[in-house]
């Protein structure tokens, strides 16, 4: 039976009236509540922090290291291409890591003394390479190892790889001498930095062993100054101690020391002729003499300097 709207219906239409809940003092009783719902026991859950979410566990680390090694993949190659577009950029991010790690490590004036004259000396290697018709990459800046330059073509005999290696001492010794000029005139402390660490770094560049300018310098001459070099390296560890850098060198050395020997009739060196050997021989010899001059000339006039930056 229907009623009438807001009619409120009787006991027939409502049916049987529902006991009101118990009480306890005015409000449900504790006893009369419905149990708690409960759920399944999950071990990574910690009661003993409520609210907080239980660790991710391997599966989550693993999850998480992976999506974030899709997204730096998804972003790597459009990197990849703005580099391969413009390539100065690799050279301008590698040279800004290279200069905060050496300011971190021996503040900002080292840095830029020692990043301005590693840049001055790898231009140098590489103007030699497109003079000489070739092409080159731009310099490429690794931390406490200096930097390299990659060849995408190579010379036709040794002496023409000699003058692309002794090109970059002459134009790092050229920089070293500027900047020691410049601190006579301005008295910066930073080209004192510069002229010191560019004599130092060119000379040691000298020694004729593998992957070093002065292995490119003296191959045409005499394969025997392979071992030379490797004599100054082991002397070097020897008086100074043992350094990860000489470690380093001598490994990535050994394959062109041994290839030197095992090509050493071969026409890339035997078509070099007896004045180009001669010629190169003494380019370096002279070269070497400047530096060693030049350095122990500006560590005894600039000491107190040098001294202030922890030399």
């Amino acid at each position: 039976m229907s009623q009438l709207p807001g009619q409120y219906p009787g006991t027939e239409e409502r049916g049987p009236e529902l006991p009101p809940p118990p009480t306890y003092g005015g409000a449900v009783q504790p006893s009369q509540l419905p149990p708690p719902p409960t759920y399944a026991y999950d071990p990574a859950y910690d009661p003993a922090t409520p609210g907080r979410r239980p660790a991710p566990g391997r599966r989550g680390i693993l999850g998480w290291l992976t999506a974030v090694g899709l997204f730096l993949l998804g972003y790597a190659k459009y990197a990849f291409l703005l580099v391969k577009a413009v390539p100065a950029l690799l050279t301008l991010s590698t040279l800004f890591v290279s200069f905060g790690l050496y300011a971190w490590f021996r503040g900002p004036a080292f840095a830029a003394a020692l990043v301005g004259m590693i840049l001055v000396h790898e231009m140098g290697h590489v103007v030699e390479i497109r003079r000489q018709g070739m092409k080159a990459s731009a310099p490429v800046f690794i931390p406490f190892l200096g930097a390299a330059i990659f060849q995408r073509s190579h010379p036709q005999d040794a002496l023409r790889q000699a003058q692309i290696g002794i090109a970059g001492p002459l134009a790092g010794t050229a920089g070293a001498t500027l900047a020691y000029v410049l601190y006579g005139y301005t008295h910066w402390d930073v080209f004192a930095l510069a002229a010191t660490l560019g004599f130092l770094l060119n000379l040691f560049n000298m020694i004729p062993i593998g992957m070093l300018d002065g292995g490119w310098i003296l191959a045409p001459v005499s394969k025997w100054f392979q071992v030379f070099g490797m004599a100054l390296m082991v002397a070097a560890a020897f008086f100074l101690g043992f350094s990860p850098i000489l470690f380093i060198i001598v490994l990535f050395s050994l394959p062109t020391i041994i290839g030197r020997f095992r090509n050493a009739d071969a026409a890339y060196f035997t078509s070099v002729s007896q004045t180009g050997r001669w010629a190169m021989g003494a380019a370096w010899l002279a070269l070497v003499v400047y530096l060693g001059f030049a350095l122990v000339t500006s560590q005894r006039q600039l000491e107190p300097i040098l001294r202030q930056f922890g030399y």
